[in-house]
């Protein structure tokens, strides 16, 4: 909706924005039916009160081709409806208009346009006066009209303020550049021009389609989204897994009446399709209700990622879900062929009976057995590949060897489980014998004694618990790792930034003269600018950052991988050097010693690559470059932020005042302690990880599930085995008690496989596809505590879980149940 119809861009690779007087060059090209117009595409901070948010200002010719946007109409309709609202009277006519239509009114001073959801939560209309913030300063606004929710309107969700391009300029204090040109140009043409245009526009200019910036924006967020979607599927693998429960009871339970079929002459393909019936309609019921819960729980989740979102990548507002047919069309495909695949080894084995071999109870438990030991060897293949999948390199950046191992790690260690249940169950008959009774070897014994199901209950809690150790491994590794960094990086006692920064906006900046300012306070003894700017580098986004190594140098503690100190570093970075780092190296392959070559405002200009350091700041990855150099190249004399190293001994409450006091005048500021940016930090990681909590409750909650299924199916089928120990002298709760044990031991061999595949999986995840996704460094940190505490819940939920099962094994009805003998 931002481009209109427009077919070429010119955007800045350097990120400094394109030159005005590139306009003048273009308009050669309209004898040849080029269309363009100038485009400000930036972030500013909206305040009421206390509140604000960063949106949008979009800069626009407003008199320009009518081919590329329509925004006039929307202004229109959407103030008209506000005007009814508000009881007011429209006046048809009234106003006086352009040739266009459109209403002079949005040429007032600075009067701007303003989308449906900003007017709705602001409560604005046309006539009204707010303020936004604009790096250190405030811009004061009058609405001219409303955007619909149509065309232009409907972009960034109307969270937008729209501005002739001379307005816009003005509130950014932009004199003489612009976000980017559009243009239509004939299709015919379009190569020609393309390369026509790139022969005279500056060497920082990209030329390309609208579909290059979605491109860029895709490979930004790639592995953001490809991590959300494997720990998606891996719930969905414990999902398969309660399937293929769900359809391996039916098939037990109903062994007899397939034999009886297979010997009335019923061929094996009916008996395939019955089952397969059954499979399409749970699968169906399940996938039903789990895209409309999905439908549901989207807000929820949207939430839990939006900010996440924002803050690393773009500050696209995310405020409702999109529904698109074809996703739950996708949904219900997934759903249905997972239900399918899962359930498609029962319904093969049900079709195989023979009709003599399925009147006999244990002839399914006789194949489980026969052929554990051959499921074991494939499992230990399973896991051999894993660690050889595990060593691969990724493939253009995605880790897609990562993720195949971590699938065989989870098939190889789930393949292993009839085997090793086989040789354990009978091991600790005697141990539970002592303790808890006779009811302990005989919960042993049933286990043992119907492997197939207790092997597949097993692996997957097995695989529930797994991911949410895997889970907790990687988050806690994180955390260290994050705040080691935070503790041993944020070396300065103050840290300066511009309200609009502070308030999210990253183009917020302050005047260098400031530095100066607080170098004059009594108490400060030094001060470090710091200055940050998006860019390109070979086709993806990265942050290109300035800073006074100087100062870095005698106060800071940067951690390299060379394992150099701060001080040795940074006395080797000036001129044409830079540090660069780990994301950004990982991702490009960049070493020290390398030369980079950065598009700027004066054209290309070489780095050479000093050291690599550790940062979590963003998964862009940064290029830290001189500060004299970078206002040498940009002819920029603003910084990002400011951070403030006091004297030793001085009061700090005292010299943040006098501070405060030296830079106050016109400035607005945020004055923030080492201590409160950690908090600040560690709340963003904790938001960075809300949405993976959810999914791996998710797979625990289902695995339990799959527990409480397996126990139903134990119980009817030990149904016989009750009624004759009733009649031995059994009472009702020994009974509920054998189940009861029956739910702890399973819920035990699903925590310790759990915890060791677990552990295997964590590995994978921070080591290589952590590495390979974002090219962070991760120091490996097990929570034990955690651990252990949920693995005492998951046993305790199995146990829980049994009461049901356990009810319905003491009201076992002994002459019933075993008359047909």
């Amino acid at each position: 909706r931002i481009s209109g119809k427009a077919n070429i861009e010119l955007m800045s690779l350097s990120g400094l924005g394109v030159r005005q007087d590139l306009l003048r060059d273009l308009s050669g090209l309209s004898v040849l039916g080029v269309k363009y117009t100038p485009i400000i595409d930036e972030h500013i901070v909206i305040t009421a009160g206390e509140n604000h948010e960063v949106i949008q200002l979009l800069g626009i010719d407003m008199l320009a081709d009518p081919d590329f946007k329509s925004y006039q109409e929307d202004a229109e309709e959407a103030d008209l409806k506000s005007k009814q609202d508000a009881n007011q009277a429209p006046r048809e006519n009234s106003q006086e208009k352009t040739a266009g239509g459109l209403d002079l009114s949005v040429f007032s001073p600075r009067a701007v346009l303003v989308g449906s959801k900003v007017a709705e939560r602001y409560h604005l209309h046309k006539g009204s006066q707010f303020e936004v913030l604009v790096s250190d300063r405030r811009e004061p606004l009058t609405v001219a009209g409303v955007l619909s929710g149509q065309g232009l309107g409907g972009a960034y969700s109307g969270n937008l303020i729209v501005a002739d391009i001379g307005l816009a300029q003005d509130v950014l204090h932009w004199s003489d550049k612009i976000s980017r040109i559009d243009m239509i140009v004939p299709p015919d043409r379009l190569g020609a021009l393309q390369e026509k245009i790139k022969s005279f526009a500056p060497s920082d200019v990209l030329v390309a389609t609208p579909d290059t910036r979605t491109d860029q924006a895709h490979k930004m967020t790639r592995s953001f989204e490809y991590n959300l979607l494997a720990l998606t599927l891996i719930a969905l693998m414990v999902g398969m897994f309660l399937i293929y429960n769900t359809m391996t009871i039916t098939v037990l339970r109903r062994r007899p009446e397939i034999g009886v079929l297979r010997a009335l002459g019923v061929s094996p393909t009916i008996i395939l399709r019955m089952f397969l019936l059954e499979a399409i309609c749970l699968g169906g019921l399940g996938t039903g209700l789990g895209m409309l819960l999905g439908g549901l729980m989207a807000n929820g989740a949207l939430k839990a990622v939006a900010q996440t979102f924002q803050f690393f990548y773009f500050k696209v507002p995310m405020d409702k879900v999109a529904v698109d047919p074809l996703q739950y069309l996708l949904a219900f495909l997934i759903g249905m062929g997972l239900t399918l695949a899962a359930a498609f080894p029962p319904l093969l084995e049900a079709a195989s009976v023979a009709p003599a071999e399925a009147t006999k109870r244990a002839s399914h438990e006789a194949k489980v057995r026969k052929g554990k030991s051959l499921l074991f060897v494939i499992g230990l293949v399973c896991l051999g590949l894993t660690y050889v999948f595990a060593l691969q390199k990724p493939v253009y950046g995605f880790p897609a060897f990562g993720y195949v191992a971590a699938l065989f790690s989870i098939v190889g260690t789930s393949l292993l489980t009839p085997f090793v249940l086989s040789r354990v169950l009978p091991l600790i008959a005697s141990p539970l014998a002592l303790v808890f009774g006779a009811e302990g070897r005989i919960a042993a014994c049933s286990l043992n004694g119907t492997l197939g199901r207790t092997a597949v209950a097993s692996a997957s809690l097995m695989i529930g618990i797994a991911m949410m150790v895997a889970l907790a491994i990687m988050i806690s590794s994180f955390r260290h790792t994050v705040t080691a960094w935070i503790d041993q990086s944020f070396e300065a006692d103050l840290w300066l930034q511009s309200a609009a920064r502070a308030a999210g906006s990253k183009d917020g900046r302050l005047d260098e003269s400031v530095i100066s300012k607080i170098l004059a306070v009594k108490g400060v003894a030094a001060a470090e600018g710091f200055v940050d700017r998006r860019i390109i580098y070979e086709g993806m986004d990265a942050f290109l950052g300035a800073a006074d190594f100087d100062v870095l140098g005698r106060y800071g503690n940067q951690l390299f991988l060379s394992g150099k100190s701060t001080a040795e570093v940074c006395s080797h970075l000036k001129g044409m050097r830079a540090m660069v780092s780990e994301p950004f190296a990982v991702r490009r392959g960049i070493k020290a010693g390398d030369t980079i070559a950065i598009d700027t405002p004066q054209g290309k200009k070489s780095f050479v690559v000093e050291d690599i350091y550790y940062d979590y700041a963003s998964d862009l990855g940064y290029v830290l470059i001189p500060r004299d150099v970078y206002k040498q190249i940009y002819d920029e004399h603003t910084v990002s932020n400011v951070a403030i190293y006091l004297d030793k001994g001085v009061n700090f409450d005292t010299v943040r005042a006098r501070v405060l006091a030296a830079i106050s005048g016109n400035s607005l500021v945020a004055l923030s302690s080492t201590s409160e940016l950690r908090r600040e930090a560690i709340v963003i990681f904790d938001r960075t990880f809300a949405i993976t909590y959810a999914l791996h409750t998710i797979a625990v909650t289902v695995a339990i599930l799959s527990v409480m299924n397996a126990l139903f199916a134990l119980t009817l089928e030990s149904k016989r085995e009750f009624a004759i120990l009733r009649y031995v002298g059994a009472q009702r709760g020994q009974l509920a008690k054998i189940v009861y044990l029956q739910a702890g031991l399973l819920g035990a061999f699903g925590n310790v496989g759990g915890v060791c595949l677990g552990y295997i999986l964590s590995l994978l995840l921070v080591h290589v596809i952590n590495k390979q996704s974002f090219g962070w460094s991760v120091q490996y940190s097990v929570p034990y505590d955690f651990i252990l505490q949920s693995g005492i819940l998951v046993i305790i939920t199995a146990v829980l879980s049994a009461v049901l099962p356990a009810r319905m094994a003491a009201r076992t009805l002994a002459p019933a149940e075993v008359h047909d003998e």
